[in-house]
């Protein structure tokens, strides 16, 4: 079409009549080329006559390995990535005010607390007294205590409730511009401490039964008086028979499998008081006979069974903080 109009551009052509306004219409469907729109110059008139295609979605070329059906399929899926490699996604600004966490409900905050509750413990062992019978393997009872209180860094042991007492060292000093230095000394256990009180027998060991009944009384009078709520007791002393440093713990009301200072406790507490007795093994001698077993158990330890005693106080810390958390 082009090409004819551009052999007739000098060639007089009378216009075409004008078409009547009553004349019919042809309604039929025009036939579109789909062909890129051309533009034609017409130099009967010099119009320009423009042919508009209607608008058709790009068509994609298949792939032509899997590899790029994979990546066309997950292209298809992803969002839009930025379009520099500056562009950072918009990040949420943080009130100025954010919410705490909420605290713990009233009925879990006292069911904790429960579960921490630990009851004070008067600790007793039992031996023989003074510098004569100390470290013998029938006080063995009096050797852990005494080990204890220094690892514990405990105030020395005084007299006190009806025999001798180590505490936790609870002394603080303040500084006044007019009192200057002073020394208190709390009756109250700091935080993470053991709250336990540490007490020797000075009677004999087959009659300390008595003395030790009156310190407990006293200990849980000081306790109500102090608002500390019930003590505990627990009663330390040498197991002959058990092997050297074996660690036992019974019932106090249990067999006493012959120990004199055991009976003795037994006899003279109250009944229906609840109590603890942890025993520590000293071995046995080689007879039986009365004389070479009170020989044995009278003798100084020698520096294998010390050790071996102190090696036993673990054993003997973990049972007392047992008692003292109730898991006993």
């Amino acid at each position: 079409m082009c090409g004819n109009a551009a052999t007739r551009a000098h060639v007089d052509t009378p216009a075409p009549a004008a078409i009547p306004a009553s004349a019919p219409t042809d309604r039929r469907p025009k036939t579109i080329d789909a062909r890129p729109p051309t533009s034609c110059n017409n130099h009967d008139d010099d119009s320009t006559t423009t042919f508009s295609q209607p608008e058709i979605a790009p068509i994609r070329t298949p792939p032509s390995s899997r590899k790029e059906k994979r990546k066309q399929r997950k292209n298809a899926t992803l969002p839009t990535p930025p379009s520099s490699d500056t562009e950072q996604p918009t990040k949420r600004t943080p009130p100025n005010n954010p919410q705490r966490a909420p605290s713990l409900s009233p009925s879990l905050t006292m069911a904790k607390s429960l579960t921490q509750k630990t009851y004070p413990l008067l600790i007793c062992s039992l031996g023989n007294p003074g510098p004569t019978y100390a470290h013998t393997l029938h006080s063995a009872g009096h050797t852990l205590t005494s080990h204890i209180a220094a690892v514990k860094s405990y105030q020395p042991f005084t007299a006190g409730l009806s025999g001798r007492v180590a505490r936790p060292d609870n002394t603080t000093y303040s500084f006044g511009p007019l009192q200057g230095f002073r020394k208190t000394n709390s009756k109250e256990v700091g935080p993470g401490e053991d709250d336990w009180t540490l007490w020797q027998s000075t009677s004999l060991m087959n009659v300390s039964g008595k003395p030790l009944a009156r310190a407990f009384a006293a200990f849980s009078s000081e306790l109500a008086r102090h608002g500390r709520g019930p003590g505990r007791l627990v009663v330390i002393h040498d197991e002959l028979e058990a092997p050297l440093g074996k660690v036992s713990v019974r019932d106090g009301g249990s067999s006493a499998r012959g120990h004199n200072g055991v009976k003795s406790v037994q006899g003279a507490m109250p009944g229906g008081t609840k109590w603890w007795r942890i025993g520590v093994g000293i071995g046995r001698p080689e007879s039986r006979e009365p004389d070479a077993v009170a020989g044995y158990v009278l003798r100084k330890m020698h520096a294998g069974e010390m050790r071996a005693m102190e090696k036993a106080c673990a054993g003997v810390v973990k049972v007392l903080r047992e008692i003292s958390e109730g898991k006993r």
